[in-house]
């Protein structure tokens, strides 16, 4: 007689970091590294050094902001930049410094937040800032989402730009669509919602399925602001970003209502 294994009891986490962290094994495979993110990365390098008027040209210095496992910062390093990573989870800065080349001088990664950068960071020093997969609407207060924007154009050189890339709330908004895509790999799959609140916050509700049948389950305690691109803009021009442009992809296809995804590019 065979017996069908019961898959084990779900685990309830409370905090955002300890879901992460325990989902690290899984990260990249929920969240590979996009080669068209690289090559917009490598386009934007080319244009800054283009227009360098001091020579030699210095290497271009690049911030990411919710680095997770670095991957993209390992590749940017092998492209002629300067590249630090910062991150609010201790477990992804661990994976994030022992993936990175031994050699490397031009690579550093930092247990730290987005709230924390102009703290700890030179003023003036950067000149590509980049917060992208979904990271900013974890700065859930409108005045830390201010500040974010303030302390970014501080650390930004004369000309430095700065990337944000998210959901494109204005679309689910419209579609009064809450739950968004899943993601897939072959051994899991991460389902994510979010609840509207009366405050336009909204509280994020995520499940990882394991291929055993167990899942891990973020309860409903992780507030996030899902912003509208027009808002985002706004906080933006308020901090001296005096250039706002859109695109719907790292492909620079133009942004519309019914982009997936705001990727914005800020001067």
């Amino acid at each position: 007689m065979s017996y069908t294994r019961s898959p084990e009891p779900p685990v309830f986490l409370e905090n955002i970091q300890e879901f992460y962290s325990s989902i690290l094994e899984y990260y990249d495979e929920l969240f590979p590294l996009q080669d068209t993110a690289v090559r917009f990365y490598i386009r934007m390098q080319q244009e800054q050094q283009a227009a360098s008027q001091i020579q030699p040209v210095p290497l271009c210095r690049f911030l990411g902001i919710g680095c997770a496992t670095g991957n993209l910062e390992n590749r940017l390093s092998s492209c002629g930049m300067d590249i630090t990573g910062i991150d609010k989870n201790p477990d992804m800065i661990e994976t994030a410094n022992r993936r990175m080349k031994r050699t490397s001088s031009t690579l550093r990664f930092f247990e730290m937040s987005a709230i924390e950068m102009n703290r700890f960071l030179k003023k003036g020093s950067f000149n590509l800032i980049s917060c992208i997969e979904n990271t900013l609407p974890y700065i859930s207060d409108e005045t830390l989402l201010r500040k974010f924007f303030h302390d970014a154009k501080t650390l930004l050189t004369p000309g430095g730009k700065l990337v944000i890339q998210t959901h494109n709330f204005d679309f689910l908004k419209k579609m009064k669509q809450t739950r968004l895509p899943d993601l897939r790999s072959v051994r899991v799959t991460l389902q994510r919602s979010y609840l509207p609140m009366e405050d336009e916050s909204a509280l994020l509700e995520a499940t990882l399925e394991l291929g055993n049948g167990q899942k891990i389950i973020l309860q409903k305690t992780t507030k996030v602001l899902p912003s509208p691109v027009q808002q985002l803009e706004a906080y933006a021009r308020e901090a001296g970003f005096t250039s706002c442009v859109r695109y719907g992809d790292f492909q620079l296809s133009p942004w519309t209502e019914e982009s997936l995804t705001t990727i914005l590019v800020l001067s």
